[in-house]
């Protein structure tokens, strides 16, 4: 089916049904862990019908008219860490697209939930590394609704989705997610990110090592070759397909901007990875950061990826070695 692959401009970065959720406190360190335990893989997959998916709606890019300040994070640069990424089995079975297309990579999906107001919305993510290789990344904004509001439930993750979970890769309920407070309790962009580890799928076998998963990058402020992934709820898909943008990355610390992506600058793209040195002959890359906010069709931001999200991944490597 459709494979499409966006390259664009130049890139330029400027500086469940049951939730258990870790009581909060007002005011402190917004890098403070907030976390949340979700239902039941049983509940969760039963909640998911095809129709179901089909009406869920892309969920918001922040707006980027009300960032100011707020996409700042007060984080010194630390020494450039990377973990490395593993390729994806290959099918098991006839999917939609045939062979692995050319411009997709199963280790980029579309996560599906349910918002702190009851309404069924999608966002991107991708894998990446973990001590058990069950744990994926997202916006924050796509698993808690930020300052007076709370946790999304419901939460399932498809990999190398068309318009359907593939065959092959299936679908993995997300069991833990975790965010900073810095995004629950005080809605600063600079830590609208989050991750989050899933259940073995119901044949008992494990994301990363049927869908592989990329690297980690962490304190990237080298310029480098960029690739944005996502499921942006605009035609010819609809959200059903995966997009990629790639062009030159000059990363500078403070936040990440990218002005000539307009197809990633969409509701639907949120949590979508951001990847350097992304290989189709692997197919993974290295994660520096995941898309945040924007202005629809023009520019869009992803927040810094330092020591702070370094830690948050390894609490949810951790949680997902020891989930039960």
């Amino acid at each position: 089916m459709r494979n499409l692959r966006l390259l664009l401009g130049t890139l330029l970065l400027a500086a469940t049904l049951t939730a258990l959720p870790v009581p909060a406190t007002a005011g402190g360190d917004p890098a403070t862990v907030d976390s949340v335990r979700l239902g039941t893989p049983e509940s969760i997959r039963a909640y998911w019908t095809q129709e179901r998916m089909a009406r869920a709606t892309p969920k918001d890019i922040v707006d980027g008219a009300v960032r100011g300040a707020s996409g700042q994070t007060v984080e010194a640069v630390g020494r450039e860490v990377t973990v490395a990424g593993a390729a994806p089995a290959r099918p098991t079975a006839p999917s939609p697209v045939g062979s692995l297309a050319f411009f997709a990579t199963p280790t980029v999906g579309k996560i599906f939930g349910v918002d702190s107001e009851g309404r069924d919305f999608s966002c991107s993510a991708g894998a990446v590394p973990g001590p058990a290789r069950n744990v994926i990344a997202t916006a924050g904004h796509c698993v808690h609704d930020g300052p007076g509001r709370g946790w999304a439930r419901l939460m399932i993750y498809m990999p190398y989705y068309n318009h359907q979970p593939d065959p092959s890769y299936g679908s993995w309920t997300v069991a833990w997610m975790h965010v900073y407070k810095g995004w629950s309790q005080e809605g600063k962009s600079g830590y609208d990110y989050a991750f989050a580890s899933v259940w073995p799928r119901g044949d008992g076998a494990v994301l990363g090592d049927v869908t592989g998963f990329n690297g980690m990058s962490f304190n990237r402020t080298t310029s480098y070759t960029g690739s944005l992934w996502g499921y942006p709820g605009i035609p010819p898909s609809e959200g059903g397909w995966q997009y990629n943008c790639s062009d030159t990355v000059m990363a500078i610390f403070g936040n990440n901007r990218v002005d000539d992506c307009p197809q990633i600058a969409q509701h639907g793209a949120s949590g979508g990875p951001w990847m350097y040195d992304y290989r189709n002959d692997r197919m993974w890359g290295y994660v520096t950061t995941v898309t945040s906010e924007g202005y629809i069709g023009e520019t869009v931001f992803g927040p810094f990826f330092g020591d702070n999200a370094r830690r948050l991944w390894e609490i949810a490597g951790e949680r997902g070695a020891n989930q039960g």
